[in-house]
C-alpha cells in the first residue's frame, strides 16, 4: 500500500511538472507570436536629379536597405555557408509559401511610381535577411515655404511606411547608414542637416511604423545676386541718376523704360515658383522697386508740368528734395522689409 502511494505521488508529480512546462512553452510561444519583427531600415540618397519648386516635389536616386532575422530559415547543420542571393520577388514568394512575414512597405509621399534598378535579398546560415533596393523616385514636398525666397530654407522628407500586417513589423533605424551623398548633382541647393527617425501613425485603424529621412537645404545665392539683384540695383541707380538731368522729358522716357524692365524681372521670378497665396521676399522687393519707379515717373511728369506753367523755382526745390530723398527712401524701405520678414 505504501509502495502504491509512492508511485502514485511520483506519477502525479510528473504530470504536474509536465503541465507546468507545457504551460510555460505555450506562453512563450504566444508571446513570441505577438512580438513584432524588428526590421532595421536605412535610406541613402546618392543623387538628386531634380528639385521642382513649381510642382513642389523632388526626384532622387537612392538605396533602401532593410535587415531582419527569420530563425525558421536558419541552417540547422551549423556549417558556415556563404549568404545566398535571391531576387526580391522570388524571396517574397518563398516567405509566402512558408507562411512567414515579408516586410511589405510603401513610400508615403511618393508621386508616380518607383523605378527599381536592382532588388536583391541575401540570406545567411543564421537566418539573417538583408534586402537591398536601388531605385529612382519622385517625392512630394508639401512643406515648402517660399516666404523668404530666395533666402529661404526648405525641408525635404522621404517617408517609408509599413503595411499590413502592420502589427507584425517594427522599424528601427540602422545607425550611420542613412543620409545623403557627397556628390548629389544638385547645383542650386546646399543640402545638409540629415535626420532619421521612426514614428508611428494610424494605418487602417491600427498603429503602424514610419521611417523618415529628412534633410534641409539653402540656395546658392550666386545666381540671384548676379542675375537679379545686381541688375536691379543698377536699374535703381540709373533711375536715381536721371534726377541729375535738367531735361524732365528725358527723365520721363528713361524711367518709363525701367518700368518695362521690372515687369520682365517679375515674370522671370514667377516662372520659377507655384502660384502662391502669399507674397515672397523677392516679390516684395520687385513690387516695391516697381512702385517706386512708377512714382519717379509721376514725379517727373509733375515737375515737367510745373516747368511748363512757369513755376520753375518750385520745380527746382522739389527736384532737390527728390534727388536726395530717393536713395534714402530705398534704404529705409529695405530696412523696413527686413523687419517685416525676419522679426
Amino acid at each position: 500500500m505504501v509502495l502504491f502511494s509512492t508511485k502514485f505521488v511520483e506519477l502525479m508529480f510528473r504530470v504536474v511538472l509536465f503541465c507546468f512546462f507545457l504551460t510555460v512553452i505555450l506562453n512563450v510561444a504566444i508571446v513570441s507570436a505577438d512580438q513584432p519583427i524588428e526590421v532595421g531600415v536605412s535610406l541613402k540618397v546618392h543623387q538628386i536629379t531634380q528639385i521642382n519648386q513649381k510642382s513642389e516635389n523632388f526626384s532622387v536616386v537612392a538605396t533602401l536597405i532593410m535587415k531582419f532575422n527569420e530563425p525558421t530559415l536558419a541552417d540547422e547543420s551549423g556549417e558556415k555557408k556563404l549568404a545566398r542571393p535571391y531576387l526580391a520577388p522570388n524571396f517574397a514568394k518563398l516567405l509566402e509559401e512558408r507562411g512567414l512575414t515579408w516586410p511589405v512597405h510603401s513610400f508615403y509621399n511618393l508621386q508616380g511610381r518607383v523605378d527599381y534598378q536592382t532588388r536583391i535579398v541575401t540570406l545567411d546560415a543564421q537566418g539573417n535577411i538583408i534586402y537591398v533596393a536601388r531605385f529612382t523616385a519622385t517625392f512630394q514636398a508639401p512643406d515648402f515655404d517660399f516666404r523668404h525666397f530666395p533666402l529661404d530654407s526648405q525641408n525635404f522628407y522621404i517617408k517609408l511606411d509599413s503595411l499590413p500586417n502592420v502589427n507584425r513589423i517594427k522599424y528601427i533605424v540602422i545607425q550611420d547608414s542613412s543620409g545623403i551623398g557627397e556628390n548629389l548633382g544638385e547645383e542650386e541647393w546646399k543640402l545638409k542637416h540629415t535626420k532619421t527617425e521612426v514614428t508611428t501613425h494610424k494605418e487602417f485603424g491600427e498603429n503602424a511604423y514610419r521611417f523618415v529621412l529628412g534633410f534641409s537645404g539653402n540656395r546658392h545665392l550666386d545666381y540671384y545676386i548676379l542675375r537679379i539683384l545686381i541688375p536691379v540695383i543698377i536699374i535703381i541707380l540709373v533711375s536715381w541718376f536721371t534726377f541729375f538731368l535738367k531735361d524732365y522729358s528725358k527723365r520721363i522716357d528713361l524711367t518709363s523704360s525701367n518700368l518695362l524692365l521690372f515687369i520682365a524681372f517679375n515674370f522671370t521670378i514667377s516662372n520659377d515658383l507655384p502660384r502662391l497665396g502669399y507674397i515672397t521676399l523677392m516679390d516684395t522687393f520687385l513690387l516695391a522697386t516697381f512702385a517706386t519707379t512708377g512714382l519717379v515717373v509721376l514725379a517727373n511728369v509733375w515737375l515737367r508740368r510745373l516747368q511748363n506753367v512757369g513755376k520753375e523755382m518750385v520745380a527746382s526745390n522739389l527736384d532737390r528734395i527728390f534727388t536726395w530723398g530717393y536713395p534714402m527712401f530705398y534704404f529705409g524701405g529695405g530696412f523696413l522689409m527686413l523687419i517685416l520678414f525676419y522679426f
